[in-house]
């Protein structure tokens, strides 16, 4: 027997048997929202909320119940999708009913200034326009992306949604960014998989709750298609340089093609969303061109690359060398792993990382399912872990960590390190940072990290190199280590637009007003750079949690918002005050003052630029999505 079921808008017919075998293991939580959202019913809430308990599934809260009240409600919700209301009657999105059912799935109470921001994160609705859409842009108007990565093509879809007209220009040949050209072994998401998408196409058949980079790639190629964003790309270019024309009121955008040929073009507006961590860093180090052997950097994979049977070093013990250490160990003859400084290394939480075959079906089949666990996720790592980055003085007065919520993270991470090397040992200590975690970006473990470094074929030295020769490499204490292969998973240069040449008004350039302390004010404004919106812009990642695809969403929404002032006020540029830039600027340093990032002096971190935080935000999540939800005209020049 086989009941029609809509999910996303399509409907597919589904075994009732199969349906109520996956729905058995299903998250019971999660069914008692999904079922008042099917019925419309909120008495469903009423019903069953006194018979769901909630068990930790890290980062998430698992909705658990009886057998019988599990069984009661699978019934209800069979009987619900098989005699639907008629479409349109129940909508998915109707905020009462959400914040009923909220506290139900998500396994935590959910203050009420969160429902607006757990609709949309959660792809239950679109981000809300908050200005009237009763004005129109000029026909002509155009907006110029640089980059196709998740920032680019969320700018894209909503100029598409928006109908504006809109291109992006891309070096690469295809689209996914970072995840179409890095490929080093093991490279994967650390963001759990079902959040790290876009709310408004999520993903529910992830093969992994931290799949590899290639599974990544293959979703943002997919988005691409489904959505038909190549025909609005201009790939194998790159933009050498951007220049305001005063005169015009428009962006000249200059471009170069991998055959040499070189382009102008004009913009009314621009997107620069490249992100900051484009330019392998190699370390300096004597004798590095001197190798007889391989040199490689992990930005740089050559996938011909074979380690096995090699002499490897890895300089470096941050999360690529952790990925690449935990793929490779097994293939190499002998691995030396040099540390400059530890980082803290969060265990896996679970036995395998694979999702389970019934939620990827749920997902798939179940309407909202996939929602919830999308949202789920995001408020696993949502601000119930902020007060994780921010200090208390009299604690961290007496303590290595900076507050009590800090120290839960910091005493599971030394159990971690306990368990797998000894208490002591002298490579328990070797991997021990001296500073809080979340000082510099805390690690997960892939699976096999940590138990890689105790292995008999593998050796920790905790220093940097002293020098490289054509055989290997000579410690800081003078032993030589011969190699095959030397792989230098040493970061990035901090680029934050450093690459391109910009030029606002009066041809003052961009990296000259930012120096080494790039700084933006709300949508990646800058005084002086009319009509340029920086997406991957200072201070505009996620520090305690989410991920990049938050931020990215936040600002794509005050770019839209922003359009659509200029449009109501027939405007041709929009730019921020200095007044106004120079108040944002030191409300983030002043609360940056009081986080982790700013009390941990010992702590080797790029997230720090010019003596400033630069790359994470110091606010709750719920605070900079509120921010960003209209334009403050008085802090704007829209003329």
């Amino acid at each position: 027997m086989t009941i029609a079921v809509t999910v996303a808008a399509a409907e597919v017919r589904l075994d009732l048997a199969e349906l109520r075998a996956n729905l058995q293991e299903a998250d019971a939580g999660i069914l008692v929202a999904v079922l008042a959202q099917v019925t419309g019913e909120v008495s469903v809430v009423d019903r069953f909320a006194d018979r769901i308990t909630f068990t930790p599934d890290p980062p998430e809260q698992r909705g658990s119940t009886d057998p019988e009240t599990h069984a009661e409600l699978v019934d209800a919700l069979v009987e619900a999708l098989a005699n639907p209301r008629p479409a349109g009657a129940v909508p998915g999105d109707d905020p009462e009913l959400f914040a009923r059912v909220a506290p139900l799935a998500l396994g935590t109470d959910v203050g009420a200034e969160y429902i607006g921001l757990l609709l949309e994160q959660g792809g239950f609705q679109p981000s809300q326009p908050v200005l009237p859409r009763t004005a129109k842009l000029p026909a002509d108007f155009k907006v110029t992306i640089i980059g196709a990565g998740i920032a680019g093509m969320a700018a894209a879809l909503e100029c598409a949604a928006a109908g504006i007209a809109y291109e992006i220009i891309d070096r690469n040949d295809d689209v996914g960014g970072t995840w179409y050209t890095t490929v080093y072994p093991g490279i994967g998401v650390d963001t759990p998989s079902a959040y790290y998408s876009l709310s408004r196409d999520i993903n529910g058949d992830w093969s992994s709750y931290y799949p590899q980079g290639a599974e990544y790639q293959r979703y943002l190629k997919s988005v691409a298609d489904k959505n038909a964003l190549r025909d609005h790309i201009r790939f194998s270019a790159e933009v050498q340089a951007l220049r305001w024309v005063e005169d015009r009121k428009l962006w000249e955008v200059r471009t170069v093609a991998a055959d040499g040929t070189q382009d102008v073009s004009y913009a009314n507006v621009v997107v620069p969303a490249a992100g900051y961590l484009n330019r392998p860093r190699w370390p300096e180090l004597a004798g590095r061109d001197t190798f007889g052997g391989v040199s490689i950097h992990s930005a740089e994979w050559d996938p011909e690359l074979s380690l096995r049977g090699k002499k490897v070093a890895i300089i470096g013990a941050g999360c690529t060398a952790v990925q690449i250490v935990d793929a490779s160990v097994d293939e190499v003859e002998h691995l030396t792993v040099f540390q400059r400084q530890p980082h803290w290394v969060a265990p896996r939480k679970r036995l395998t990382d694979d999702v389970p075959a019934h939620r990827r079906w749920l997902n798939a089949h179940v309407p909202f399912y996939a929602n919830w666990n999308r949202l789920k996720s995001f408020w696993g790592t949502a601000d119930n872990n902020y007060p994780v980055i921010v200090r208390d003085p009299e604690w961290a007065a007496e303590h290595l960590s900076i507050s009590p919520a800090n120290d839960v993270l910091l005493q599971m991470c030394r159990d971690y390190i306990d368990r797998v090397f000894g208490a002591d040992t002298d490579l328990g200590k070797k991997v021990t940072p001296d500073f809080a975690p979340y000082g510099k970006r805390i690690i997960r473990d892939p699976g096999g990290y940590y138990a890689a470094l105790t292995r008999e074929h593998v050796d920790v030295e905790a220093s940097e190199p002293a020098a490289v020769n054509e055989r290997g490499i000579l410690t800081q204490d003078g032993r030589q280590i011969d190699l095959d292969v030397i792989i230098y998973a040493t970061g990035y240069h901090l680029d934050f637009l450093s690459t391109i040449d910009i030029r606002g008004r009066d041809g003052v350039r961009l990296a000259e007003v930012w120096g080494d302390s790039p700084s933006a004010y709300r949508g990646g404004l800058v005084p002086g750079f009319p009509n340029m919106f920086i997406s991957s812009a200072p201070n505009y990642s996620p520090g305690h949690g989410a991920g990049h695809n938050f931020g990215v969403e936040v600002m794509v929404h005050y770019l839209m918002e922003c359009l659509q002032l200029m449009a109501q006020r027939e405007a041709s540029t929009l730019e921020v005050t200095p007044e106004a830039f120079e108040a944002y600027v030191r409300h983030i340093d002043e609360t940056m003052a009081q986080t982790v990032w700013c009390h941990t002096p010992t702590a080797h971190t790029y997230y720090r630029s010019g003596g400033r935080i630069v790359t994470a935000f110091p606010f709750k999540l719920i605070d900079v999505w509120q921010s960003h939800r209209a334009p403050n005209e008085e802090d704007l020049l829209v003329r």
